[in-house]
């Protein structure tokens, strides 16, 4: 740099005495030689410089570029060395199939979570839960790797999967969802009523030893229990427990109810449980919700709210009657003064109007106009039964009076203002009313019903009488007539004989619900000279009618040995008509319940179901999204074929039956295979109950019966009770360990042969030392692929375990 620096120099002062010499030439006139040559030194000196200037920039430059070139060198190999380190060493699996999902390349870690080389192997034979995945083109998944969960994303365009572990991630919300509060209340049902004949220390002993069952139930799943009334108890118990209760069924409904039978004590009790996260003041109110559900359905059963659904359990026999005279008594004085305060009354049923839901609305229609309240019934004569038709056209013929009670939906609309009462009668689903408008328009609404709720119910009403143990809803406002003066409202002969006709269909002429309060009715009916033959004369068939149903009847089939099922022809029916051809099937002998199929539109088929005793044909309606009575129900299905809605109700009852919800309990005499022990009480259907009594196999579990076993049992129990909690014991082990199965693998990633119960019991032993009996493993499929596999084993009749069996391959040096 220094000789360069002299070089410029140099020629800097060249230039400058060549420029001197040659303008000093120029003024002294000198020889013109002498001006020119200096001048061209001067110029030579002057372009040498500027050569030399753009040497020294054009080296700048490329000293720039070449440490430009070897940063990005430096760059770019990192960037490499970053990737291949990415590849290999993060905690995230990597893998690229072709088009026939066989694998061609993975990265480290993903070897390491499958514990195999992958290379060339076919997904499928890998893991069978990635394979159909990727079959269904899901883009992002989890699955489990050999006790691992892993999250997958897919970019299909690349054939490229991504795998990362959310184990822990996912045994967070596991941990947190089991531990979510659970509350719940018990009531016992009629406790006061059922024990009031009972002297003060038989009263003691029973409530004692019904505490017990219940202390007993909450110590089998470890949850809290306490009393906070006689018949009132909290639970408090998390999510986990909750699952194993549900899991039962809520076995302690048919254990209370079992006590109560032996001693002829008519209580049952009714459960209300919310498994929610909210706040534990908000947790409360929602289990009473489910209490108060559980209750206003008939009690005997529980309703269970976990997040936004409720299910139902139990309810295997009908509610007791609890209802007294000083709450009937409460609720008509109530609706007096609503009626009275309210600017006029509208009264609106359900849809397809029966004489039930006809005969309440006039019954309340009389009420009102005892109280000289301005109302109506909405009444629409294309939207009523066959049988209200025949009241209808009576109507119009010889009693024109009544045509003044009744307006149409338009008109109803029209006379609704914000002081209105709007009395909803013989129903509770604003879905099904005969005008939603109405309901939806009206402030001030009371509910007057006779069937069971469920979550979809009207919730908004100011007064609300809903009694399922009554016969109809008849019944339950000619009740509230009595303690409203019944003398001052103008009911004629005609007119009671409808609401006994209304009565007379619900209970299928006094078959089914009917009590003393139903005769008490009838009676209060019969001193307003309701006449029975007329009645029955109203609901005579016509000849077409009774053709149709002899059709169907013929049709009819049996099905699981316990019920009758029969299918209309492709032709739309009268819904009442299903009815009847459902209890005329409901009484021929040993079938427990009946169902008929059949259009009642277009584009909607009807399940009508009836049952005389033990099978709860509501429930069984439920599941198919409709709704009604211990007894007779009723679903409607919409997009369907009569086929379809055939095989739907088959499969359904087969369901019920598997489940024992129709059984007799006998007492098993001898050991009998696939059912049980010898002295032992066990449900079976009421048919193969039969069969093993008459073959001496069994006794019925009558209370003399099942006394004889009371000591034996007791003796049994101590020892049975021990064996239960060992087993609860080793089941927590045997879940809390896993296993490693390791097999030899073909080129395409299928093994050789398959993997026993033998082999995964032997490997349990020689891994833990824990034995187990390979016949109480209930995993009968085989075992072909590499993967993680769950296999339950009975570890005892009430435990239930699952081993975890990992199948990798075996390393080339074993």
């Amino acid at each position: 740099m220094k000789q360069k620096n002299r070089i410029l120099l140099t020629l800097l002062i060249i230039i400058i005495l060549g420029l001197a010499v040659f303008v000093f030439a120029l003024i002294e006139e000198t020889s013109p030689l002498v001006a020119y040559l200096s001048l061209g030194v001067a110029l030579t000196a002057s372009l040498v410089i500027n050569m030399v200037n753009f040497n020294m920039k054009s080296q700048k430059k490329l000293e720039w570029l070449e440490k430009r070139m070897t940063l990005w060198n430096s760059i770019s190999f990192r960037v490499q060395k970053a990737g291949e380190v990415s590849f290999n060493e993060i905690p995230i699996a990597i893998l690229i199939f072709d088009d026939e999902y066989v694998i061609q390349w993975v990265n480290k870690f993903a070897k390491e979570i499958f514990m195999n080389q992958l290379i060339e192997r076919n997904i499928e034979n890998i893991n069978k839960n990635l394979a159909k995945q990727l079959i269904v083109k899901a883009s992002d998944f989890d699955i489990k790797v050999y006790g691992k969960v892993f999250q997958c994303r897919v970019l299909y365009e690349y054939n490229i999967i991504y795998m990362t572990d959310v184990t822990e991630q996912k045994k967070i919300e596991k941990r947190y969802k089991e531990r979510t509060l659970a509350l719940g209340i018990i009531n016992l049902d009629n406790l006061d009523e059922a024990l009031v004949s009972f002297d003060t220390k038989s009263k003691a002993l029973h409530i004692s030893n019904m505490i017990g069952i219940l202390e007993e139930w909450a110590n089998k799943y470890d949850f809290y229990i306490k009393g906070y009334s006689e018949e009132r108890f909290l639970l408090v118990l998390d999510n986990s427990q909750l699952q194993q209760i549900k899991k039962s069924k809520l076995d302690i409904l048919s254990t209370l109810k079992e006590y109560c039978i032996k001693y002829s004590i008519r209580v049952s009790a009714s459960i209300g449980i919310a498994c929610k996260d909210v706040d534990s003041n908000s947790l409360a109110d929602l289990a009473l919700e489910q209490l108060n559900l559980a209750i206003s359905r008939g009690g005997d059963q529980a309703a269970v709210l976990e997040d936004e659904e409720v299910k139902y359990y139990g309810a295997l026999i009908e509610g007791f009657e609890t209802i007294a005279s000083p709450y009937i008594r409460m609720k008509a004085l109530e609706l007096k003064d609503l009626m009275l305060k309210a600017s006029n009354v509208i009264i609106l049923s359900h849809i397809n109007m029966d004489a039930d839901a006809f005969a309440s609305s006039l019954a309340l229609q009389k009420i009102a106009l005892s109280l000289n309240k301005s109302s109506h019934m909405v009444f629409e004569e294309e939207l009523v039964d066959d049988t209200v038709k025949s009241i209808y056209k009576h109507i119009k013929l010889s009693h024109v009076n009544v045509l003044n009670y009744l307006v149409n939906r338009k008109e109803a609309l029209a006379l609704i203002d914000t002081n209105t009462l709007l009395v909803i009668v013989d129903c509770q689903y604003a879905n099904i009313l005969m005008e939603e408008k109405i309901y939806k328009k009206a402030h001030k609404i009371a509910v007057i019903d006779h069937h069971r709720r469920n979550t979809n119910a009207i919730d908004n009403q100011i007064y609300s009488h809903i009694q399922t143990s009554a016969s109809s809803s008849v019944e339950l406002v000619v009740e509230l007539m009595g303690f409203l003066e019944l003398s001052k409202i103008e009911i004629s002969e005609e007119e009671a004989t409808w609401m006994m006709m209304g009565i007379l269909i619900d209970t299928n002429s006094f078959t089914y619900r009917t009590s003393d309060r139903t005769f008490n009715v009838l009676a209060s009916l019969n001193k307003l000279q309701a006449n029975m033959a007329k009645a029955k004369k109203y609901l005579r068939e016509d000849y077409i009618d009774y053709t149709k149903k002899a059709v169907i009847l013929n049709n009819a089939v049996l099905v699981e040995d316990s019920f009758m099922v029969a299918v209309g022809e492709d032709e739309i029916y009268q819904r009442n008509l299903l009815a009847k051809v459902a209890d005329e099937l409901s009484n021929i002998d040993k079938v427990e319940a009946a169902f008929c199929i059949g259009k009642i539109s277009q584009t909607e088929i009807g399940i009508s179901a009836r049952s005389l005793e033990g099978v709860n044909v509501q429930v069984i309606m439920e599941e198919l999204g409709g709704g009604g009575h211990f007894n007779n129900a009723a679903a409607q299905l919409t997009d369907t074929t009569l086929e379809a809605a055939k095989e739907l109700l088959i499969s359904k009852l087969a369901k019920v039956k598997e489940e024992g919800k129709v059984d007799m309990k006998v007492i098993l005499t001898k050991d009998v295979k696939g059912k049980g022990k010898k002295n032992e009480i066990i449900n079976v259907p009421n048919g193969h109950a039969n069969f093993l009594i008459r073959n001496n196999e069994a006794i019925a579990a009558t209370v003399d019966n099942i006394k004889q076993l009371e000591f034996k049992n007791l003796q049994a129990k101590a020892a049975e009770q021990k064996h239960f909690e060992e087993m609860q014991e080793l089941k927590k082990t045997v879940e809390a360990l896993s296993i490693k199965v390791a097999v030899r693998v073909g080129q395409n990633g299928k093994l050789f042969g398959s993997i026993t119960n033998k082999q995964i019991v032997e490997e349990f032993k020689k891994q833990h030392d824990i034995e187990l009996e390979k016949r109480k493993i209930l995993y009968d499929k085989d075992i072909e692929a590499l993967g993680t596999y769950t296999i339950p084993i009975q570890l005892h009749k009430d435990v239930l375990a699952n081993i975890t069996v990992h199948v990798v391959e075996m390393a080339k040096n074993e």
